[in-house]
């Protein structure tokens, strides 16, 4: 026959020790340098993406459209990348916006986050258009 042990009661509550104060530049500079290595290896895998495109390292400088205005390289840049984040947000994550990435950089900077604000609103501005489509010239309508 098998017996259950005797757990022992509680005669005093534990007590609590206070908590140090929060070192909010300390938190703020380790988790933004996580996602910086985060974004180091987002980079990578775009590099790589980058050569496979072009096939040979030779190829690569055409990818960086050497007769194109650079603002003109830029602005096509921009929109890959937001195309590119729309489409996972699409599949992964549709609440995700600008608008809401405003609240919580908002949110990072009130609360002395500074370097990862900064990081979330340069994530937002990447989804508010720079330009207006009549900005922009239609494919074969150069001058």
């Amino acid at each position: 026959m098998t017996t259950t042990p005797q757990l022992p009661t509680p005669t005093a509550p534990a007590r609590t020790t206070p908590s140090p104060a929060l070192d909010v530049a300390a938190v703020d500079a380790q988790l933004h340098n996580r996602n910086l290595r985060s974004a180091a290896v987002i980079a990578g895998v775009l590099d790589a993406g980058l050569l496979n495109h072009a096939g040979r390292p030779d190829r690569l400088p055409t990818a960086l459209f050497p007769d194109v205005p650079e603002d003109a390289v830029q602005a096509i840049w921009n929109m890959a990348l937001v195309v590119g984040i729309w489409a996972g947000k699409a599949m992964l994550r549709p609440q995700w916006n600008p608008a809401m990435l405003d609240r919580l950089r908002d949110a990072l900077d009130e609360a002395g986050y500074q370097a990862m604000g900064a990081s979330v609103a340069t994530a937002a501005q990447c989804g508010r258009g720079q330009h207006t489509d009549e900005d922009l010239p239609w494919w074969g309508d150069e001058q």
